[in-house]
């Protein structure tokens, strides 16, 4: 009875040392394009995302990883899609537990993989486009959706299906802006991150976006005119 008792208590330790091992070796190893996502509601589990990849590598504190196919806007029934994939044995808490994944990744994935100005604007590509780059002084048209650091959404011409014009280089909208746009090509979409100092500063605006905020802005170039 006591050896039972014993193999039992130390099988369970085994397991639960490799879970936290792998949860530790996911950030200990991160690089400047993966999120490691941990949640105290399902211990013992992690996931790995990487910017640019449409995988997760999900670890439920078992033996073996799971490489997962599933990308950043993965949708309901992605997952349904998934989890009726016997090869992986996806099990119920395994989706609940991607699920919340999903939403921090959507949040974290736009602070990651930027290329960076001198004046410390972050650009990341997000849709290539050969198309030309706009020139100072045209007004372009563009569709944007703003967030706040934490993923709030503050502003959105994509919900209001209402492009917004400006003319570029006049001073007319943000810094982060004029700058960031005038390195997009025409039909190409980008996430910039911009500092506070770029962006509104200390004073914030409107009671939507705090002081000395750095702020994301997802653009997409429509056009000139």
């Amino acid at each position: 009875m006591y050896k039972k008792i014993a193999f039992s208590f130390f099988f369970f330790l085994a397991i639960t040392l490799s879970a936290f091992s792998q949860c530790d070796a996911c950030n200990e190893n991160k690089n400047d394009n993966t999120f490691c996502y941990q949640n105290e509601n399902f211990e013992g589990y992690c996931a790995v995302f990487t910017d640019g990849e449409e995988m997760i590598r999900l670890s439920t504190g078992k033996k073996k990883n799971k490489s997962i196919p599933l990308s950043a806007s993965a949708t309901l029934a992605d997952l349904i899609s998934i989890s009726q994939n016997k090869k992986l044995k996806i099990s119920a808490t395994d989706i609940l537990f991607i699920q919340e994944g999903l939403k921090e990744w959507a949040v974290e994935s736009r602070k990651l993989g930027h290329e960076y100005t001198d004046s410390g604007l972050g650009i990341k590509v997000i849709k290539e486009s050969d198309g030309e780059f706009p020139e100072k002084g045209k007004r372009v048209r563009v569709h944007y959706i703003g967030y706040l650091e934490d993923g709030t959404k503050f502003d959105s011409s994509v919900d209001r299906n209402e492009p917004f014009s400006f003319p570029l280089g006049q001073e007319r909208v943000i810094k982060g802006w004029d700058e960031g746009v005038s390195k997009l090509r025409i039909g190409s979409k980008a996430i910039l991150k911009i500092p506070a100092d770029l962006g509104y500063g200390a004073r914030g605006a409107g009671g939507v976006i705090p002081p000395n905020a750095t702020l994301y802005f997802e653009i997409e170039v429509l056009g000139v005119e």
